[in-house]
Formats: C-alpha cells, structure tokens, sequence
C-alpha cells in the first residue's frame, strides 16, 4: 500500500469529470480524482456487488477481506484509477435504493483520493425551499478502521477545497447523511479461513475464530506450573529439539483443564485456534475427511498458533468405533498428529480410557497433565482471585470458612458458590449470604473420591510423560 500511496501522490492535479452523460434519468452527478481518470476495470467488478450489499442491507461498517497482499494491492489500485465504474453502479441502483444523494469517496492511509456526488436535483431544488426532505448517503472506502465521523469530516473538507460551489450547495444535507464505511483489508488476522474443494458444485470456505489466551501460568497450582514450564514452555520458547509436539490435560469436569491449556498457550506467547467436530463434520461421504485435512494445511506453517482440541472424547478407540466414518476420522487424526511440521497441539479430556492408546506414542500427544479436585492452597487462591474479579469483599476468616467447607469443589463450583453469596450480599460475602449459598450447590464427597483414585490408577497406566496435579484425601 505504501508504494501505491506514493505512486499516487507524484500525480496530485484534480480533475473533475461530469457523469450527467452516462447517469439515469433525473441523476446529475460529477467525480473528482488525483490524476488521469480510467473508464473500466474488470478487476474492480468483485467488489461493485459487495459494496452494493452493504447498502441494501443499511450496514454501516463493512469489512471486505482479500486473500493476499497482492490480491489487496491490485483490487485497491484498479479501483483508485476506476473509481468513476464503482460511482455509476451505485447511481444505477440510486432509485431502488431511495438514494436522492450520494457522496462516495475513497480514503486511504487518511489521504481523499477520490471524491463522486450523485444527486437528484428535483429533490435537493425542493429541500431548498422546505418541501421535501433528502435522503443523503456517505459511502467511505478506506483501508483501516477509520472513525466514521472522521473520515465523513475529511470527505466534507475535500469538497469544499476543490468544489466549492457544490459543497456549499449540499454542506447542510451532507452533516445530515448516514455513513456507510467500507474497509479494505487482507485476511482477518483473528480469523483462520480454510478454503475447501467441494467435488460437486461451487467451492466454499471455512471460517475458525483465533482466540487470545485470557489465563497464565500463575492461575495454575504452584507444582504444576513448576513442571509445565520446566517440560514445556522452556523448551518450546527456546526450540529445543526434544520439546513436546502434543500435550493431553485428563482430569474430570470443572477443575481448570481449558485454564491450563490457555496458561500453556500464554507461556508460549501464542493464540488459540479451538477445533470440534462441529466445525469439519460432514453429512457428505469422504467430506469430513477432506475438511480436518484442509484444516490443518492451513494451519501446518502457523507457528504463531497452539490447537486446542477441547473435550476430545470424541477421538473414541478405534476398536470400539460401531461406524467406518469415526474409523476414518481417527485414521487421520493419527496423521496429523504425527507430522513435524504443525503447530502445538493440546487435547483435553474427562474419560481418557475411550480415547485411542496410538494417539498417545511419541511425536504425538508427548505429554499427559492429570489435573485432580483442588487442595485448600488452590482453593483458597480460586477463592481469593475471584473476589477479586468480581469486586467482592471477603474477610479473611470468613474466606478460611469457605475454603474448609468446598472440600472436592472443582474451580467451576467455587465460582458458583462466590457469585451466588456475592449476589445474596450485594457484594459483600457475608456468613449468611454463604450459608444460603452452599445450601445450594452439593457435590458427591464418596463420588469424587473414586473420581480422584480412577485418576491416580490411570496414570500408573500411562507411558507418556506425565505431569500431575492430583492432591491426596488429606490435602483436600
């Protein structure tokens, strides 16, 4: 963009053209430009129906996204020298529309380069003597995120430098306009967009969130930041060549397992991209195939990323599959995750013995996190952080009586239990308002304990590198 910018400026003569000659029937109109003006552009034809979309759909901010750079730069240059093309197929649809006025102008790196007004003059002749009102639009086109109210203000002054009389004409209608902002830009960078190859039909696009990590390593218990640092952070930070390539967090509901995988992902400086069936299962034969392998080609060079495949319980053994297709998703899953060149990939889980034993060898899921009910320690640090970000004031013997009471709580609990008193107090934890607030919530003491010792046995089971967090009865 920046050397287009600078291409542009060599050439800052305006010129003015009349558009009266190829306008509907009872449209005037006129564009001013930098430079000599072009007449048509296929390139620019993409875009005409999108911008026009946005005008049918009154959508004040519209992003149009391209899928390069050079896509970018070449659709933008074409559409500086063209601009006339993009201002008369919005005055051919002025009428469906109710469009009376229109001022269209591009405005890039907050330079007007391009300005075009189309009117309907009975109607601006009979707004001049009060009776008839005008429907005026203004269209911006720019490249960032400009504030509306802005960009329409320099649009305004573009027009009184350079058609004064047409400015001073139309200024009281202009400042009444709606503004309609069209952004220019390459790919989102909060999106991935997967482009899928359909064998019938036309081709279609995935579109998956990229998600900023909101949690650290210092909302995790102390001994099990100590080791998820030490085996994983450390040498993925420093690209060791023994650094693990898949994590899996076991551990039964509510207890922190998408916190520690989002510590994980903030440790290491990268976003999330979460993955689910829902977003690559197909009803069609061989599709959903297609699609996680799509997905992941996208996605294969991206080192700015970890994957998060949350509640992974659908990765069943393959032997206890009752349907070729979970046979064949599986098949590819193993693929994937033996490959080199991918980003990191956790998967987390609440029953780890229907999962596949092959997705656990080496160079796949390297290293598995047991994360159990937590002890007093961690509770009383859930406890503690929650009140704070609730606003929520807690004395500190009354925080001693919660903490002893939540015994094989999980995290999502104790949120409960601090919002429901918090509530009951209007902010402020009181020993009623927390009598009320346990009355109810109830967990299962017996129930999680067999929880706790199934996790305990299955790690004995494992083969993987182990990091655990499983306190005993007595810790709890």
């Amino acid at each position: 963009m920046e050397m287009m910018s600078s291409s542009m400026e060599r050439d800052d003569e305006m010129n003015m053209e009349s558009l009266n000659d190829f306008l509907p029937t009872g449209l005037q109109g006129f564009v001013i430009r930098r430079g000599v003006m072009g007449e048509y552009s296929e390139v620019v034809l993409p875009l005409i129906p999108k911008v026009l979309t946005a005008l049918y759909r009154d959508v004040t901010k519209k992003v149009i996204m391209f899928r390069d750079r050079e896509q970018y730069n070449k659709i933008v240059k074409s559409l500086l020298l063209n601009f006339k093309q993009l201002a008369l197929h919005i005055a051919s649809e002025a009428k469906l529309l109710n469009i009376d006025l229109a001022v269209i102008s591009m405005i890039f790196t907050k330079n007007v380069y391009n300005v075009a007004i189309i009117y309907r003059e009975d109607k601006i002749t009979a707004m001049s003597y009060g009776n008839q009102n005008v429907n005026a639009v203004t269209i911006i086109i720019s490249d960032r995120n400009v504030d509306p109210e802005e960009a329409a203000q320099l649009c305004f002054n573009f027009l009184k430098n350079h058609a004064k009389k047409y400015y001073k004409r139309f200024s009281k209608i202009l400042q009444l306009s709606s503004i309609h902002l069209i952004i220019l830009d390459t790919d989102n960078k909060n999106v991935i967009r997967v482009k899928l190859r359909e064998e019938y039909g036309k081709g279609a696009s995935l579109t998956i969130p990229i998600n900023t990590p909101l949690w650290d390593a210092e909302s995790l218990p102390d001994r099990l930041r100590e080791d998820i640092v030490a085996l994983i952070i450390e040498p993925l930070n420093s690209h060791a060549q023994y650094a693990p390539k898949g994590v899996i967090i076991i551990g039964p509901p509510g207890v922190g397992k998408s916190v520690t995988a989002e510590a994980i992902a903030k440790g290491l400086n990268k976003k999330i991209v979460r993955i689910n069936p829902g977003i690559y299962r197909s009803m069609w034969y061989g599709m959903t195939e297609k699609t996680l392998i799509s997905i992941f080609s996208t996605l294969r060079n991206r080192k700015d990323l970890i994957v998060l495949i949350d509640d992974a319980d659908f990765l069943i053994n393959r032997f206890n599959a009752i349907h070729e297709a979970f046979i064949a998703e599986m098949n590819i899953w193993l693929n994937i995750l033996q490959e080199r060149q991918r980003p990191l990939v956790v998967m987390t889980t609440n029953t780890p013995e229907i999962l596949d034993p092959a997705m656990l060898r080496p160079g796949r899921l390297d290293i598995s996190i047991f994360v159990g009910y937590p002890d007093r320690k961690m509770r009383r640090k859930i406890i503690s952080n929650l009140c704070k970000m609730y606003s929520v004031k807690i004395s500190d013997e009354l925080l001693e009586d919660v903490v002893s009471r939540t015994r094989w709580f999980n995290a999502a609990e104790l949120d409960s239990v601090v919002r429901i008193a918090a509530s009951k107090g209007k902010s402020v934890i009181t020993q009623e308002a927390l009598e009320w607030a346990l009355r109810k919530i109830r967990v299962s003491e017996s129930e999680r304990r067999v929880i706790q010792e199934n996790i305990e046995s299955y790690i004995a089971k494992m083969s993987n590198i182990v990091i655990q967090y499983v306190p005993k009865e007595h810790e709890i």
